[in-house]
């Protein structure tokens, strides 16, 4: 099983980076062949809306340090979106990849009901953290979680919340979910 992961935290070593590296090091002792974008590294712009991608080809016309990752989307059987939440959403970095996404979807998505370049049956795991409780930003994995489904990606989710400097503990839940969740995925495929 080919996995890539984004990852949209400019802290490598922070809360979601975490996660989503405890989920690929399982994965990877199951045998899966892993791949990740550190997004905070990388040289990429935003969507030009200028809309090639529904006129001209099937793909983003720019070329620069996200071409590769947009490919592995289509290429890779699972893939991990991992992001805190900052100021309300995810990462600046994380949106900008978001938007460059818009390539992979197709010129009548509307009406199609398969409304991706992506191929059928792959997986996705959204992974968030949050230094605020359980109650608020529920809206951002909602909406993202909806792109991914569109995207036809069966979806699976890690929410961490409630996670803080004064509670650095917090976070062995979500690692133990992690590797839970890379057992019973690979132990499917």
């Amino acid at each position: 099983m080919k996995i890539t992961a984004i990852l949209g935290s400019p802290n490598k070593k922070g809360t979601t980076s975490t996660i989503a590296g405890t989920f690929l090091a399982e994965a990877e002792k199951l045998g899966a062949k892993t791949n990740t974008y550190f997004l905070n590294e990388m040289n990429f712009r935003g969507c030009q809306g200028c809309h090639a991608c529904k006129s001209v080809q099937d793909h983003c016309i720019l070329e620069d340090d996200l071409t590769d990752a947009l490919e592995d989307i289509k290429t890779s059987d699972m893939m991990v979106f991992a992001t805190p939440v900052y100021y309300w959403d995810v990462t600046g970095q994380f949106k900008c990849f978001i938007d460059r996404t818009w390539s992979l979807v197709k010129p009548d998505y509307k009406t199609n009901p398969e409304p991706s370049y992506i191929p059928k049956g792959k997986r996705a795991l959204f992974i968030t953290s949050q230094q605020a409780g359980e109650e608020l930003h529920k809206d951002v994995v909602n909406k993202y979680m909806g792109f991914f489904t569109m995207y036809g990606f069966k979806t699976d989710s890690i929410r961490a919340f409630g996670i803080a400097a004064e509670n650095p503990n917090a976070v062995d839940e979500y690692i133990i979910e992690a590797k839970k969740i890379a057992n019973r995925i690979l132990a499917k495929a």
